[in-house]
């Protein structure tokens, strides 16, 4: 597969996410008219809180048709505030009807990093795609929890994650493999703090996020301000 990215510059958050959300329920539709199920791997961090938090502005949505999967998770018990899971039901799914609510496929990270990646990479392989994955860059390149200097098994679909830069250590990771299962490949990128990171992709320095491939274009949401 050959990477072709698309660089989306926004002069606002307000306009990146007002154009995303868009672009996501344009996708949802299509999907579940195509195929009666919209596939969404979900990533952490704050700029998509907001926009899952978003997600209930859409409009006549059946979410109940949605399968809501999660990129990364760190290993931490169930209804920690610090978990992905938790900030996707506290911004989302704790808001809808129960008889609208998506088919949520939560990381087991309370097993630890080996049983609970082993566990969501027997449900993954499942899958033979994703309609949409989102992602985000770090400071460092890192995506999901995929780090500079780290090593992951290629034919793993979700990889344990042991000695982490950034607290927990001890996370799970979908893999470049899982990821490239996706239709569509978004990643949001918000800040200051992540010129450098982008420059280095751009002048194709081999940071983690720059694993991730496709054979369908790219979208990297920016707004630097």
């Amino acid at each position: 597969m050959q990477n072709i990215l698309n660089w989306k510059e926004f002069s606002s958050s307000e306009e990146l996410q007002t154009t995303l959300l868009l672009e996501i329920e344009h996708l949802a539709k299509e999907a579940i008219k195509e195929t009666g199920s919209f596939k969404i791997v979900l990533a952490g961090g704050t700029t998509p809180e907001k926009i899952y938090h978003a997600f209930l502005k859409f409009n006549h949505t059946d979410f109940q048709n949605w399968e809501i999967f999660i990129g990364d998770e760190r290993c931490l018990e169930p209804h920690d505030k610090n978990r992905n899971s938790q900030m996707i039901s506290n911004a989302f799914l704790n808001h809808l009807d129960p008889i609208n609510m998506p088919k949520f496929f939560p990381i087991k990270s309370e097993l630890g990093p080996i049983d609970g990646a082993n566990d969501y990479d027997s449900l993954i392989d499942n899958y033979d795609f994703f309609d949409l994955a989102l992602l985000g860059l770090g400071e460092d390149g890192h995506t999901a929890s995929l780090f500079p200097g780290h090593q992951w098994n290629p034919n793993a679909n979700v990889i344990p994650v042991n000695n982490a830069p950034k607290p927990p250590s001890d996370r799970i990771s979908l893999t470049p493999k899982a990821f490239s299962k996706s239709k569509k490949i978004v990643f949001i990128v918000t800040g200051k703090n992540k010129c450098e990171p982008v420059e280095n992709w751009k002048s194709e320095k081999p940071i983690p996020a720059s694993q991730i491939v496709s054979n369908n274009p790219i979208d990297i949401y920016c707004n630097f301000n």
